[in-house]
């Protein structure tokens, strides 16, 4: 069996993959796991056919390996990784499971290789009504209950604008991470107790109204968008926000970005769970606005944050509303640069 299991959402797909293994090898005697981001198709392949004499197969998760070899020139030691090879390779009575919750589609080579009874699973996030009975489930899983109406009350405060459909352009979608959903009902569902979880409990406990735009302005102006950004940024003022608060965190998207681009191909939830981030698949999207950069640009953006903030102490920028204005210009600037 192969099963291949892509992203977006990254708990999603690591409940896929728990779910094959605990059904092909429930005891968990019989499965390894191996880092794609370093291992060789040769290691996997030695790896899957190791089967036991009296063992009725193993399972072997491979994870990150289409990532790193499934692109047009990737090279394997040197060599073109051979897809092939690696799926003629598994035994009828072992499962070879590789996940890659960082790429949303497969790529042509690994997908001209697949055999055509071989599973591919998408980890897209529900949404609309999907989404609402998710929730509903997942507070009865934390010993709650929560009707639909506060369900989409919820989903709204959340995620107002991609909730209940992925917009035309995937570049300005901010789909539901689910594993922070999952947080954020089960801190409700420990308020309400014994009760069930309410629109006062959620007005309460979740931050409302400009998280949308907030992470659309930052990814923007921190990608030197400069079209998108300002008009994300004059929503986010006219809704009240403080522009130093707004500077403080596009200095942090910036930092952010340089240290997604020294990680190389490393997983963007596993960089930052090595942070220290409250929110690791925060990684993910920061990992997106760089896709088709160069890391070298994303590494200039460090000082151009950093000299806005200079003059803004040393008096040249007045107020925080300048200096923020100031670094999303040169930002923007250095992208064009780049671009030529």
């Amino acid at each position: 069996m192969i099963a291949v299991i892509l992203g977006p959402d990254y708990a999603m797909a690591r409940a896929r993959m728990k779910a094959i293994c605990a059904k092909q090898d429930p005891a968990g005697d019989s499965t390894s796991f191996l880092d794609g981001k370093s291992v060789s198709i040769r290691q996997v392949i030695n790896d899957i056919a190791s089967v036991g004499f009296f063992s009725a197969g193993r399972v072997v998760v491979v994870e990150g390996l289409i990532e790193r070899l499934g692109k047009q020139g990737s090279r394997d030691g040197g060599n073109v990784p051979d897809w092939p090879g690696l799926f003629a390779a598994v035994p009828d009575a072992s499962t070879l499971v590789l996940l890659d919750a960082g790429v949303a589609t497969l790529p042509a080579a690994v997908r001209k290789a697949l055999p055509k009874e071989a599973s591919v699973d998408q980890s897209a996030p529900p949404r609309g009504p999907q989404l609402l009975g998710w929730m509903q489930k997942t507070a009865q899983q934390n010993s709650s209950e929560m009707d639909q109406a506060t369900a989409r009350f919820l989903a709204e405060s959340l995620y107002p604008q991609t909730w209940a459909n992925a917009p035309r352009n995937p570049a300005y979608d901010r789909p539901p991470d689910m594993e922070m959903l999952s947080n954020e009902i089960a801190k409700l569902a420990l308020t309400a107790y014994p009760g069930p979880i309410t629109r006062d409990h959620v007005a309460t406990m979740v931050d409302r109204g400009t998280n949308d735009q907030l992470f659309s302005f930052l990814d923007a102006a921190a990608n030197g968008n400069i079209t998108v950004a300002v008009v994300e940024l004059e929503k986010l003022l006219e809704a009240g926000e403080d522009p130093a608060k707004l500077l403080a965190q596009l200095g942090q998207n910036v930092e952010l970005g340089a240290v997604m681009a020294a990680a190389g191909r490393r997983d963007p939830a596993e960089v930052g769970r090595a942070i220290g981030l409250s929110n690791p698949a925060r990684m993910t999207a920061i990992q997106r606005g760089l896709q088709g950069q160069p890391s070298s640009t994303s590494l200039r953006r460090v000082p151009l944050a950093t000299d806005s903030d200079r003059r803004m102490k040393q008096g040249e920028l007045r107020e925080p509303l300048d200096a923020l204005y100031d670094t999303m210009l040169a930002i923007a600037a250095n992208r064009r640069g780049a671009a030529r």
